[in-house]
C-alpha cells in the first residue's frame, strides 16, 4: 500500500515478556492485534488501516481494571520513520493520554476536545495513559505529497502553518471542536463488510481532512459561519454536555474548546434548545440524579460527586428547588 509510512515500531512496556509490534508499508489493508497488557491492568486492542488515499488510520482502545483507576502508566516506546514530511493527528473520544516526545521540552497532555498534532519525518515518543477512564484514540498519518493531492498544495501548506507546526519537526496540542473530529473518530466504526468498511474509512478520513482545513484555515466569525455549521457545532456541544461528569467547565472554557465566543455559543445553544447552557446542564443532571435515586441504591454522596457538587447538601438543596422534595424522601 502506497503511504509515507516506512515503519512504526511499538516496544511495549506494560508486559515485560511481550515482543514489540511493527506496522509496516505492506499490501495488507489492515494490521490489528491485542495490546499486551497484564490482566491486572485491563485489556486493549489496536488496528492500523492503510488506505488507498495515502493515509494511515490507527485506532487504539484501552479498558482498565477499576482497581488501578487514577494511575498514569507508560504503554510503549514508539519510533517511526516516514519517507517524507508527514502530518500526524491524535484525537480521543474518551480518556486522556500524555506524550513524552523528544520534540517537546514538556509532557504533552491531550484528551476530549484537545488534540495532538505532529509534523515530522520520524517519531520517538513514549505515550502514557491515564487509567481514570477507558481510552478510545484515533490517529491519522498523511504525507505531504498525499495531502497536497487531496486538498491542494497551497491549502496543505497553510494548514500545517496555521497549526503551528513550522519549522519542522514540531509537535503541538490544540483545542479542536468535537464536530471537526467526529468523522475521524467514526471512520473505523461501521457494521459493513471489510471492503465496504475500507470505503467508509476513506470517505470519513477525507471528510475529516476537509473539516480540519476549513476550521483551521478559514477565519470563522459568527457571521461567517453557515447555519448548518452552527447547528452541527451546537448539537456536538449538546452531546458533550450530556456525557460530562464531575465539575462543570466554565462557559469560557467551553467557548475556547468549541472555537466560539462565550456569548455566541450560549446564544446559539439557547436558540437551538430553548435554555442556556448552564440551565440545560443543571436540569439534565438533576433529572439524571432523580432517576438514579429512584431506581438504584447508589449513595447520594456518590451521585452528587459525579454530578459535580462539592457537598451533598448543595446537591440536596438544588434537588429540592427543582422537584419540591428532598432526595431522601424520593428513596424512602
Amino acid at each position: 500500500m502506497n503511504t509515507s509510512v516506512e515503519y512504526v515500531n511499538l516496544d511495549w512496556l506494560l508486559d515485560s515478556d511481550a515482543s514489540s509490534s511493527t506496522i509496516t508499508k505492506t499490501d495488507q489493508d489492515v494490521q490489528s492485534a491485542e495490546i499486551p497488557i497484564p490482566l491486572s491492568v485491563g485489556n486493549g486492542t489496536y488496528e492500523a488501516w492503510m488506505l488507498s488515499i495515502g493515509t494511515v488510520i490507527y485506532r487504539a482502545n484501552y479498558n482498565f481494571n477499576p482497581a488501578i483507576s487514577g494511575q498514569v502508566i507508560p504503554t510503549a516506546n514508539v519510533t517511526a520513520s516516514f519517507n517524507e514530511p508527514t502530518l500526524m493527528v491524535h484525537t480521543l473520544k474518551k480518556g486522556r493520554v500524555i506524550h513524552q516526545d523528544v520534540l517537546a521540552p514538556n509532557n504533552l497532555i491531550f484528551g476530549d476536545g484537545i488534540d495532538l498534532f505532529r509534523y515530522a519525518e520520524s517519531i520517538s515518543v513514549t505515550p502514557m495513559v491515564d487509567t481514570s477512564e477507558n481510552i478510545e484514540m484515533t490517529s491519522l498519518m498523511v504525507g505531504d505529497s498525499f495531502l497536497h493531492a487531496l486538498i491542494g498544495k497551497p491549502l496543505a501548506e497553510q494548514l500545517v502553518s496555521k497549526l503551528g507546526l513550522l519549522p519542522m519537526p514540531r509537535v503541538v496540542v490544540k483545542p479542536i471542536p468535537n464536530y471537526v473530529n467526529q468523522s475521524l473518530q467514526d471512520c473505523l466504526k461501521s457494521a459493513y463488510t471489510p471492503q465496504l468498511k475500507k470505503v467508509w474509512a476513506q470517505a470519513k478520513a477525507l471528510e475529516y481532512i476537509s473539516e480540519l482545513a476549513t476550521y483551521v484555515c478559514q477565519s470563522k466569525t459568527r457571521n461567517g459561519t453557515t447555519e448548518k455549521q452552527t447547528r452541527k457545532l451546537i448539537k456536538t456541544l449538546h452531546q458533550h454536555l450530556i456525557n460530562l461528569d464531575g465539575k462543570l467547565p466554565t462557559i469560557d472554557s467551553l467557548a475556547h474548546l468549541f472555537g466560539r465566543s462565550a456569548r455566541a455559543l450560549n446564544e446559539d445553544f439557547q436558540a437551538e434548545y430553548g435554555e442556556s447552557i448552564f440551565s440545560f446542564v443543571l436540569n439534565h443532571r438533576l433529572n439524571t440524579a432523580h432517576e438514579a435515586i429512584k431506581n438504584t441504591s447508589v449513595p447520594l454522596k456518590q451521585i452528587s460527586t459525579r454530578l459535580g457538587y462539592a457537598h451533598v447538601n448543595h446537591f440536596s438543596a438544588a434537588f429540592k428547588r427543582k422537584f419540591g422534595y428532598s432526595p431522601g424522601k424520593l428513596r424512602r
